[in-house]
């Protein structure tokens, strides 16, 4: 039964599987599985009231398919129709999203008008410029060059010329990039797909887009007004939405040390020798405009100098603190570090520049950027000052902010800003669009979601976990009984019964396993470092920390190859890392998922202000779930997911960590998790022989 919240919504019953009749016309299938008639069912009750559906819907469900279907239908049959905003994180979604919107135009009536969908990633991923190759942060600066100049010729070429074609079916974004680079006598030079998409998504029914979009301010307030879509005009679907508050909290996080200021003194020194030469060839107002702006930077410059010397001064004051915390970091008080700062900008009275205004003189400097450098960062240093600085600023009175002082390496200084509660950023949005349906395989529980992301409680909403009756047999759930992760219960031991019960599933199992570890350093004790011949004889892939994306999805590739040659291979990685959350594993790639221990975060500064916060906001029980063990249990849900992407997939999962079996942890498992407990590894390799004897061959998918 749903969690209705808000107003209420009464219904006599919800669909069930079965026929599609009843569903609205924009299903992609005939048939509805097993829950996705009442996730449809209910999204277009919530969605159609102006409210918002949570659903925590398991992998097989169909959930892309039911909120497209929810939300097309909801907007076609408003007077004014809202754009149905599809926000995901991972580009292999938008690829679903569009095949799932092919199939739905492919069942509609023919006096139905089709769904017009645009496709959109990010600038570099759709750029035909030469300069896509760039580094990422080179590339957004000499991007917005060429466009300010207006040297970029794709970027000047008439999107008008394609948007048609846009808007006639669905793209997917690899089809509109090649379509772009097409050129002819009107497109001389090609279209910039990136330009063409925002132009096109104002006539489309659904946008395929990254959350920031909607939930980071700078990309909303930019890609909103190009797109000509005002929030207030959208519905918005947010899948992988158990992402969200993390998304949004690393949106507001900005560290800073003595080398950040170091550096941002030089920047300033490259800047002004860039006014001064360009002030030598001018006479008059301009020059008298160039020697005022010379001026202030040697302000700034002094004043920046002065923080350099005198900063350093503060955090001895402060280091007394660090030593004695039973954490490597410590809280320090916003309003105390703005005050320190305003003392040092204030030394030098006649030349004393305001805390306000030295932030925006930093946001004024511009550097240029050394192509051949391995380690270009993202923004520059003087940005980097700014954003802390103007954060502390804003939010030195809120306890939903943080600032956090440690040291690297036991040496140098380091502060970070930290943003407690997402809810202050998403509330609002959630409030000014039309309403939303935030879903996902471990939105576990919902009602902590709707809580988190401070869903409005004024309006309409249906929070709800839905059921999947083939992950019971088809994803047995092991749990050993005998083995943990807990630091005090740690020992070789321990170790040595983590590795029998690993020993066992690989020893019955045909195809490729993969293991996941709380960590890089438990990972290399437990497995690499294992020199049993059931571990040596598989073709390991491990997982290394700073890995990209395309490297992850190598290692698919790769087990692909040594599926076709019936090689059996040991995927290794970390529990959170991209393995684990981040990859997609297609037909289903692999036999048993095996996950050690609970991910729990370590003791810091930071998760106690987190625990306190959420203390004050709701109660000392939902404090430490939600702060601590909940999200553990959700990284553990990611990755026992992984193996299972459609019904017909077939996976064992065991769980080495006894403690999921205490109350504490077990309410933390989604109900649809049916496990079973293994007193020892015996019983895991009877449990892992039974399983595949019964489902000896990996599913055939014929997509």
């Amino acid at each position: 039964m749903a969690n209705l919240l808000g107003r209420s919504i009464f219904r006599s019953a919800s669909m069930r599987a079965g026929s599609s009749a009843d569903a609205g016309r924009f299903v992609a299938h005939e048939a509805l599985r097993d829950s996705q008639g009442e996730m449809i069912s209910d999204g277009i009750a919530a969605l159609g009231a102006g409210g918002f559906l949570l659903a925590a819907a398991p992998t097989g469900i169909g959930k892309t398919a039911a909120a497209l279907a929810a939300a097309i239908g909801v907007a076609r049959s408003s007077d004014d129709p809202p754009v149905v905003m599809f926000l995901t994180g991972r580009q292999s979604q938008h690829k679903i999203v569009v095949d799932t919107v092919r199939k739905i135009n492919d069942r509609l009536e023919p006096d139905v008008a089709k769904v017009r969908l645009v496709d959109l990633i990010g600038q570099q991923g759709m750029c035909i410029n030469e300069i896509r190759h760039e580094h990422r942060a080179l590339f957004s600066r000499l991007c917005a060059e060429k466009r300010g100049a207006r040297t970029c010729k794709p970027w000047l070429a008439n999107a008008d010329l394609i948007r048609p074609r846009i808007l006639r079916d669905p793209l997917h974004v690899d089809e509109l990039v090649s379509m772009c680079k097409v050129r002819d006598e009107e497109m001389s030079h090609g279209i910039c797909p990136w330009k063409a998409a925002r132009e096109s998504a104002s006539s489309a029914d659904v946008v395929v887009c990254d959350y920031n979009h909607i939930f980071v301010e700078a990309v909303r307030e930019s890609s909103l007004t190009a797109m000509g879509i005002g929030l207030e005009d959208t519905l918005l679907v947010i899948d992988e939405a158990h992402n969200l508050p993390d998304r949004i909290r690393r949106g507001f996080e900005r560290t800073i040390r003595m080398k950040v200021i170091r550096d941002a003194i030089y920047e300033i020194e490259e800047h002004t020798e860039r006014i001064q030469s360009e002030g030598a060839s001018l006479d008059g107002v301009e020059a008298d405009s160039n020697n005022a702006e010379l001026d202030r930077l040697r302000r700034m410059k002094a004043t920046m100098r002065r923080l350099r010397n005198e900063l350093p001064k503060w955090f001895a004051e402060i280091d007394d603190g660090l030593s004695s915390s039973r954490t490597d970091d410590q809280r320090v008080s916003m309003t105390e570090f703005l005050s320190r700062i305003s003392t040092i900008l204030a030394e030098d009275v006649e030349r004393a520049i305001e805390l306000g205004d030295l932030v925006r003189m930093l946001q004024s400097i511009r550097v240029d950027i050394d192509k051949d450098d391995d380690d270009i960062e993202e923004e520059t240093a003087c940005m980097r000052l700014a954003v802390l600085l103007h954060t502390c600023m804003q939010n030195h009175d809120s306890p939903a902010f943080a600032l956090v002082h440690d040291k690297m390496g036991d040496e140098e200084h380091r502060l970070t800003t930290h943003l407690l509660d997402p809810g202050i950023v998403s509330g609002d949005l959630l409030d000014e669009c039309r309403g939303a349906v935030m879903m996902s395989g471990t939105l576990f529980p919902p009602q902590m979601y709707y809580d988190l992301l401070k869903v409005p409680k004024s309006r309409v909403s249906i929070v709800k976990e839905y059921t999947s009756h083939f992950l019971a047999e088809r994803r047995p759930v092991l749990i050993a009984k005998d083995v943990t992760s807990r630091y005090a219960e740690r020992g070789e031991e321990n170790t040595a019964r983590i590795r029998e019960h690993i020993h066992s599933v690989l020893r019955q199992t045909p195809g490729h396993v993969a293991v996941f570890a709380p960590s890089y350093a438990m990972l290399e004790q437990i497995v690499l470092e294992d020199e049993d011949w059931e571990v040596r004889r598989r073709h390991l892939l491990e997982e290394r920390s700073g890995a990209s994306k395309e490297q992850m999805d190598r290692m698919v590739d790769r087990l692909h190859q040594l599926r076709r040659s019936k090689s059996p291979a040991l995927l290794a990685g970390v529990l959170g890392g991209k393995l684990a959350e981040g990859v997609d594993y297609p037909e289903n790639i692999l036999d048993a998922v095996i996950c050690i221990g609970l991910p729990l975060p370590p003791p810091s500064a930071r998760q106690d202000a987190l625990k306190e916060y959420y203390e004050d906001a709701y109660d000392s029980a939902r404090a430490w779930r939600y702060a601590g063990s909940q999200p553990a249990v959700n990284r553990l849900m990611q990755a026992i997911g992984r193996p299972i992407r459609k019904a017909a997939d077939r996976a064992l999962v065991v769980l080495l960590e006894k403690r999921l079996m205490q109350r504490g942890f077990k309410i933390c498992m989604p109900e649809g998790i049916h496990a079973v407990e293994s007193v020892d590894s015996d019983r895991t390799s009877r449990h892992t022989k039974r399983f595949f004897s019964k489902y000896p061959d990996p599913a055939r998918h014929s997509e």
